[in-house]
């Protein structure tokens, strides 16, 4: 109990710092908006911060959480430049094979079949949710009938 409600306190932790980044780079890119008139307008690469260093956890939240800010980081600074997409995608697929744990989808379902209600509502749904995140294709029945 006191393990669960622990994990749950981390996780919101690392939400809560990622949002808090996130709103620190908007409020950059609104100052710079501000500084330079919003009519003209126009990020240069000074203007969009760089996200944080990847420090190799392997953890899957932490992994999608860089590979989110990278993305948004290039989208911002760069000309749509088609073929930078394959190697992005490449470079995705090599990080994810190296630093998500082994067998996270078996493991979240194998999770989904275990998971019981004990306390709240609330408390149960926000259980339900963190493996059903780490699943890519299940459909909606399959989740109706986990939950």
């Amino acid at each position: 109990m006191m393990m669960a409600l622990k994990e749950e306190t981390m996780a919101t932790t690392r939400t809560l710092g990622t949002m808090i980044e996130e709103l620190e780079e908007e409020l950059a890119l609104c100052r710079a908006a501000v500084g330079k008139g919003v009519a003209n307008a126009t990020l240069s690469n000074e203007d969009v911060p760089k996200p944080k260093k990847f420090v190799g956890t392997r953890s899957a939240c932490d992994v999608d959480n860089f590979l989110w800010r990278m993305e948004n980081y290039f989208c911002r600074t760069t000309n749509k430049r088609q073929d930078e997409i394959g190697r992005w995608q490449e470079f995705q697929c090599e990080l994810k094979g190296q630093f998500y744990p082994e067998f996270i989808e078996e493991e979240a379902r194998a999770k989904l079949q275990r998971i019981k209600q004990w306390g709240t509502v609330g408390e149960y749904v926000r259980e339900f949710k963190k493996p059903m995140l780490q699943v890519t294709d299940v459909i909606e029945e399959e989740a109706l009938l986990a939950f």
